[in-house]
């Protein structure tokens, strides 16, 4: 290489910087991204609230965490003073003489004492839709009709699945009779019992809402989620139940006044998944009748936080999902945040229905959290893309590339009154030469020089990115790359791991040229022999020059011990490899790793330099020679 002045007069180019950052064109106002933020949260909680309820999969979930605070954190309640249950159990029917049908004197007979201990009003929830002994049967026909306390039968809808001869039995027993249907509004995707239906499509009215108009109730004229009960504690059920079998022994006033259901609670028979269904048990349908009855008695809301409220708080989580990405917190610290916040938004829900609160449903305003961290994090991803595309095409023919990145990632403390501040700062200078260059250029046409060395260049500037290092500018065909700048390195391992990579990158190089070559020969172009240069100390980079042209340079001694070692590498016999000599200073060398050899080559003095400089010869493993 021929000489080419100071090395360290100016070592990147680059337009104004004033000119260039003062505003540039793609970066957002503040303005509009503040709409644009809104927007975003705004986005996101009505996705969140949407989806949850038209996405099956997300609205099973949704219910799913609906149920497990229901199924454990329900508050415990006194047992219900206004309705009591019946039960045929085994033992029920181990004593009668017909277990299917249900025998109908027995069932005659239950009525009757019911209706002596003064009950409120009954309700029966047995299907009766097969004849037994025609007597028995008319026998429970009369006392179902009897004047006096109401009794309310179950009937079936046309689409239950019974046979034409099972619903003309049906219709005709219960003809003069109140009745309601019994069909349990089941979700289509998990088959649990959350709804009522208080009348069918024709009006017929459900089996509690008949049993609430006999007893001077108003049912509610629409669905409705079911107010599930908890019982007192653990081991007492929401409703007393009582033994069919042993009604006859029960003190009076243990029913007087109440409505009383009666019906099975057979194991696997008429039993249904419910919220309360803990484990995987399931709710006889007689006490799930129950649970909606008292509901329609008292005029109880389904419990569940109002769309309204539940729409605010998805809004609120998505605007707290945001406000942590906007943050700018490592990735582990913004995860962290948000599964804090999420668990924080658990506790507080499952808390405030166990004290006695709403049920606040989960899933949106989880899914709503979860999108503004992740939706205004890519947000702001796509528009610092965006606007490093912008200053990259602003800086690009103007600097390198990587000095241009560098500015984009530290924009924050790297610039000062609209250009690069000055700095001092230690760093790894790696400058490199083709042996011979001269002579090359003398014998080979020009596009075969052009493409020959382009194709060098490239080589060893990728070589130079993956080591960390910044090819700050080539000079003919010198390259001149630092490790360590323009962000200044603040502990000396950093400074020590710099010159490391630096001198990894130089063997690396030499590498490099084994394949290099091989190509070039097949070709008919000559091989590369380099020479390198590797020096550590301080330097002094920033902004030089005026309005019409500045550039960004380094400055000091570094720079240009780091050239001349490069020249001197023609006065030492060894080589490092084949292809390449690689001269390092002492400072330099302090930071060799175990992975790096090399042999002194003892204090020479340096052309400018009035003390000598102690330099080594890094050695390279086996090379097949040229």
């Amino acid at each position: 290489m021929q000489e080419v002045g100071t090395p360290d007069r100016k070592l990147d180019a680059g337009r104004p910087a004033s000119r260039l950052l003062a505003r540039p064109a793609g970066l957002s106002p503040p303005w509009f991204t503040g709409a644009i933020t809104g927007a975003i949260i705004l986005g996101i909680a009505a996705a969140s609230f949407l989806l949850v309820r038209i996405v099956p999969p997300l609205r099973l979930a949704d219910e799913s965490f609906s149920d497990i605070q229901i199924g454990h954190f329900a508050p415990p309640e006194p047992q219900h003073a206004g309705i009591a249950m019946v039960a045929l159990g085994e033992d029920s029917f181990a004593a009668l003489a017909c277990r299917s049908p249900v025998d109908r004197g027995f069932l005659a007979d239950l009525v009757g004492r019911l209706r002596t201990a003064g009950v409120r009003a009954i309700g029966i929830d047995i299907l009766f839709d097969q004849p037994t002994l025609p007597e028995l049967d008319e026998a429970l026909r009369r006392r179902l009709a009897e004047p006096g306390v109401p009794v309310v039968a179950i009937s079936a809808l046309e689409q239950t699945a019974l046979t034409e001869k099972q619903h003309a039995f049906l219709g005709a027993f219960l003809s003069g009779i109140p009745h309601g249907y019994a069909n349990l509004a089941k979700d289509a995707l998990d088959g649990s019992v959350r709804w009522h239906v208080p009348a069918a499509a024709d009006g017929t009215p459900s089996f509690p809402a008949r049993l609430a108009l006999a007893v001077g109730a108003e049912p509610p004229s629409g669905p409705f989620r079911i107010a599930w009960r908890a019982g007192p504690d653990e081991a007492t059920p929401p409703f007393p139940i009582y033994p069919a079998e042993l009604v006859h022994l029960l003190p009076p006033d243990w029913l007087a006044g109440k409505v009383v259901l009666v019906g099975t609670v057979l194991s696997g028979t008429d039993r249904h998944r419910t919220p309360l269904s803990r484990t995987g048990t399931s709710m006889p349908g007689v006490e799930i009748q129950a649970h909606v009855l008292a509901q329609m008695l008292e005029g109880r809301a389904g419990g569940r936080l109002a769309p309204g409220w539940e729409g605010v708080l998805t809004l609120a989580l998505a605007a707290a999902g945001v406000t942590l990405a906007v943050a700018g917190l490592p990735v582990w610290l913004l995860a962290a945040s948000g599964a804090a916040l999420t668990t924080a938004l658990w506790a507080g829900a499952a808390a405030l229905f166990a004290a006695g609160g709403p049920l606040v449903p989960l899933l949106a305003p989880s899914l709503a959290l979860a999108g503004g961290i992740g939706g205004m994090a890519a947000h702001r991803s796509l528009r610092e893309r965006a606007d490093r595309r912008t200053l990259m095409r602003l800086f690009a023919t103007h600097v390198s590339q990587p000095v241009a990145e560098e500015m984009w990632r530290e924009r924050a403390t790297f610039m000062a009154g609209g250009r690069p501040k000055p700095q001092q700062l230690t760093a790894t200078v790696l400058f490199s030469d083709i042996r011979g260059f001269t002579t090359i250029c003398e014998t080979l046409p020009p596009e075969a020089l052009i493409r020959w060395l382009d194709t060098y260049l490239e080589a060893m500037t990728r070589l130079v990115g993956e080591h960390d290092g910044v090819v700050l500018r080539f000079i003919g065909d010198a390259v001149l790359a630092v490790f360590g700048a323009p962000v200044a390195r603040t502990t000396q391992a950093e400074i020590d791991a710099d010159a490391a990579r630096a001198m990894g990158c130089a063997l690396a190089m030499g590498r490099e040229l084994e394949s290099l070559n091989r190509l070039w020969r097949e070709e008919g172009l000559p091989p590369v022999i380099i020479r390198v240069g590797i020096h550590t100390g301080p330097l002094v980079v920033g902004s030089l020059g005026g309005e019409r042209h500045r550039e960004y340079s380094l400055l000091g001694d570094t720079a240009n011990t780091a050239a001349r070692l490069e020249a001197h590498a023609k006065e030492v016999a060894e080589t490092t490899s084949p292809w390449c000599q690689v001269i390092v200073g002492e400072a330099t060398w302090k930071a060799a790793g175990p992975g790096i050899a090399g042999l002194p080559v003892g204090e020479i003095a340096l052309r400018g330099k009035s003390n000598p400089v102690r330099v080594w010869l890094l050695r390279d493993g086996p090379f097949s020679g040229p």
